[in-house]
């Protein structure tokens, strides 16, 4: 799917195939996540769409995806409960993908979309710079 793409809050294109790039050149084999809060829920609404109008999904186990339930705790007593996730350079894209596209009135998903996308090496332009040019 080389034509498939997204775009970052600066309305820039940025194809699939450079996210998946940046994840190997940044030896990032599955991403991980722990979240919390208002980004639980948009990665849950994103997840769950299952195989969507584009013929994607972001949810195969197959290819190491995983949304599991956690915990942050201090001794025995939990904080709160976390998302827990993994997500493989064949589904990332496509998760970012939905993220951008949910109407959300706070901006969660897209705010978390660039956060994935900075902690990738990409900078506001939508360019891969890697993870130290962007001060990581």
């Amino acid at each position: 799917m080389p034509d498939e793409f997204l775009h970052n809050s600066m309305g820039v294109k940025i194809k699939y195939q450079q996210i998946r790039r940046a994840m190997e050149k940044e030896k990032t084999l599955l991403y991980p996540m722990s979240l919390v809060g208002a980004e639980v829920d948009a990665v849950r609404r994103a997840v769950n769409q299952g195989i969507d109008s584009h013929l994607e999904a972001c949810s195969i186990a197959e290819r190491g995806d995983s949304y599991e339930w956690g915990n942050r705790k201090i001794g025995d007593k939990i904080l709160t409960v976390t998302l827990e996730c993994k997500v493989s350079p064949e589904s990332l894209p496509t998760l970012l993908r939905r993220l951008t596209e949910q109407d959300d009135e706070e901006g969660t998903g897209s705010s978390l979309v660039e956060s994935i996308l900075l902690t990738l090496g990409f900078n506001d332009m939508g360019k891969y710079v890697g993870r130290e040019a962007v001060g990581l």
